[in-house]
């Protein structure tokens, strides 16, 4: 029998009802994802751009409204379960390992498996762009921009010394490095304009795909936008160079240093603006028509499969606050480690720099018979979860212009390990560093979150140690880098098979 009006608005406001519980649920479920996302927007200069994702997804979708709305929702339960479970697999993985980017991915696998579910594939389909779009907003690009960056940064220096040549400025250039009369400039990794990129790529394609109806345009836009990114920070350099040989610039890493930023940032916008004008020129407004039907879906239909969800996610986002964390603690404390009888005198205990969630820590400066200074830090994680992690914000600074070594070591082919000079002033500082994962020696960050997860999963476990040791170079050249490397191999040595006594046992 046909519903009557009372009974239809009855359904009607079930179902939409029923909506915005799915919706709560999957919220509730992901919150401590997205206040951490948040809190990285916030902090991390990188992605302060990515505010305004969701809020330009949100766009993308109300001018498809018509169109969406015009679709008759099928579900698709399978594909949806399908997505929807490895999603939450890889959300599982990561909150055991104290892996936020697999948090954070696991979001954007779960939500298509959601609308699939509920609406099917021809509505997914509608919403490729919008979800897809919301893959700028992860704080996860780093893994691409990383290998960007020394390319970036010699591109630029050698376009700023074209610049500066071009207005008869004296300049000499050594790679990244800039030498006017009266300074010495470095094109560092946080000017490669690899930030800028990604920033302009977020801007550019839903403007293109917003206001552009041509195929051919939107790739224009988009590839204007990549080349005024590279070409914007060459202006950058050459403005800053320009400034600093006329003694017009002041602190170069101060207030001067941001406006030349955001002066060079928008004569860029201005560009890509100027284009997108240009390309829109004579054509028609872009509509997203629909075929004036509306959705219509019964509470019969939906009740059990959106309740069920909904419920399965409050579920999940439950089961997620339980704490199932099991500590390892060290055999022994790091208080007692010596490596006297390897030659190396503890001279003594320095302040230990701040590692956030670190458990145990120590810092210590050693001498051996040979005339060898060497500052050791060790910090030791018991378990990470989100906000207490081996690989952060705060210790991923370590591996700005880190380069990979390998030290040969008794019983070992060879370990792997990163390698850094640090300036200070006059002094110069040769690092090395690594991971210790239950007796896995790991240089590589991405690798230390994979088997932390993988530990957590199998093991039930997630503890882990950063090691740093440093010494100083007799003088800055070869023979100076030299001299230092074999110092700290001969530590690091020494260090490798004394550790083992206080690390647990390995999960090998």
């Amino acid at each position: 029998m046909p519903l009557t009006s009372v009974e239809t608005r009855v359904s009607n406001f079930r179902v939409r009802a029923a909506g915005v519980c799915v919706a709560a649920a999957f919220v509730f479920c992901y919150a401590p994802v997205l206040l951490g996302m948040v809190r990285q927007w916030w902090n991390i200069s990188f992605y302060s751009y990515a505010f305004l994702v969701p809020v330009v997804s949100a766009y993308l979708i109300w001018i498809r409204r018509d169109r969406i709305l015009g679709i008759m929702p099928q579900p698709n339960y399978g594909g949806g379960a399908v997505l929807m479970a490895a999603g939450l697999a890889v959300l599982v993985a990561g909150q055991l390992g104290g892996v936020q980017a697999f948090q954070q991915v696991s979001l954007l696998i779960t939500l298509p498996g959601v609308v699939l579910w509920l609406f099917g594939s021809v509505v997914l389909n509608a919403l490729v762009l919008p979800i897809s779009f919301l893959w700028f907003m992860l704080p996860i690009w780093e893994v691409l921009a990383d290998p960007l960056h020394a390319p970036f940064q010699v591109f630029s220096a050698d376009l700023g010394v074209m610049l500066l040549r071009g207005i008869d400025i004296p300049v000499f250039q050594d790679g990244v490095f800039i030498y006017l009369p009266n300074i010495t400039l470095e094109v560092a990794q946080a000017c490669s304009g690899v930030n800028y990129l990604i920033a302009v790529l977020a801007t550019s394609i839903p403007l293109a795909t917003i206001v552009l109806s041509a195929v051919w345009k939107r790739v224009v836009l988009v590839l204007l936008a990549m080349v005024v990114s590279a070409l914007a920070n060459s202006l950058r350099v050459a403005l800053i160079g320009m400034l600093a040989y006329y003694d017009l610039s002041g602190d170069l890493h101060g207030p001067y240093h941001m406006l030349h930023g955001v002066f060079v940032s928008l004569v860029g916008y201005a560009v890509i603006f100027g284009g997108l004008w240009v390309l829109s020129r004579g054509q028609q407004p872009v509509v997203y028509t629909g075929s004036g039907r509306q959705w219509n879906v019964s509470w019969d239909q939906v009740r059990v499969a959106w309740v069920g969800l909904a419920m399965f996610f409050v579920l999940v986002g439950v089961l997620r606050y339980v704490d199932r964390s099991q500590p390892v603690p060290l055999k022994q404390s790091l208080s007692e480690l010596s490596l006297q009888s390897a030659g190396w005198v503890e001279k003594e205990v320095v302040p230990v720099e701040n590692v956030e969630g670190a458990d145990q820590s120590v810092a210590r400066s050693y001498h051996d018979l040979s005339g060898g200074d060497v500052r050791l830090s060790l910090w030791y994680f018991e378990s990470q979860t989100q906000g207490k992690e081996l690989v952060s914000p705060g210790t991923a600074k370590l591996h700005e212009d880190a380069k990979r070594v390998r030290l040969n070591i008794r019983e070992q082919q060879g370990i792997e390990l990163n390698q850094r000079l640090i300036h200070d002033g006059s002094r110069v500082q040769m690092v090395l560093f690594w991971y210790d994962l239950n007796g896995r020696i790991l240089a590589n960050p991405k690798m230390v979150k994979l088997y932390t997860a993988y530990d957590a999963v199998a093991h039930g476990r997630t503890n882990g140690m950063l090691v740093r040791v440093s010494a100083d170079l007799p003088s800055d050249d070869q023979a100076g880098r030299n001299q230092a490397a074999e110092i700290l191999a001969r530590f690091v040595e020494a260090l490798y098979s004394r550790l083992d006594r206080h690390l647990p046992d390995s999960t090998d």
